[in-house]
């Protein structure tokens, strides 16, 4: 179950080379994103992102990164327990 402010996936993302670093600049001044960076292999994009619960994550991926122009598939992957975090509380 999820926590409030508590980061509900580290997604990936594929992007179109011509488009990796205008994307990453993009996601990276979002208020939700604790961490972003880009990577080489099968995915070129990582980022960590602060959620209250399943439905912020959902309005989140399909309203904010959905604009954002490169991005072609995405994949996420919930975080059960936090340990030790960067990021804004969420209240």
């Amino acid at each position: 179950m999820a926590g409030r402010g508590r980061p509900l996936s580290p997604p990936t993302r594929s992007i179109s080379c011509a488009l990796i670093l205008l994307s990453w600049k993009m996601v990276r001044q979002h208020p939700e994103i604790s961490f972003a960076a880009v990577t080489t292999g099968a995915t070129n994009l990582v980022a960590d992102v602060n959620c209250r619960d399943p439905q912020d994550l959902g309005r989140y991926l399909t309203e904010r990164i959905a604009e954002i122009p490169g991005i072609t598939t995405l994949e996420t992957a919930p975080v059960i327990r936090t340990i030790k975090r960067a990021g804004a509380l969420l209240l």
